[in-house]
């Protein structure tokens, strides 16, 4: 029973070796050229978010521009009501 692994078989065909064999090999080659498929486009989205991010930053800079100033307006509001409610208080 010990020399069933360690000795070929006699009994395969060379064809279905052969067949094998190519198998594995067209197997490698389609994985291969997946791989390859996978990493272009990968780049392809990289780069497109990263201008995408850079249009984005330079649509948002009026916008931000705004919401600071009415931050600024929030808070002197807020200030007002502060002073008023301790003013009201004495």
């Amino acid at each position: 029973m010990s020399n069933f692994f360690l000795s070929p078989q006699s009994n395969t065909n060379t064809n279905e070796k052969d067949l094998g064999d190519k198998l594995v090999y067209y197997g490698e080659v389609v994985a291969t050229l997946g791989s390859i498929v996978a990493i272009v486009g990968s780049t392809i989205l990289y780069y497109q978010d990263i201008e995408e991010e850079e249009a984005a930053f330079e649509e948002d800079t009026p916008v931000t521009n705004r919401q600071l100033i009415e931050m600024q307006q929030q808070i002197t509001r807020l200030q007002q009501k502060i002073d008023q409610l301790e003013n009201h208080g004495q």
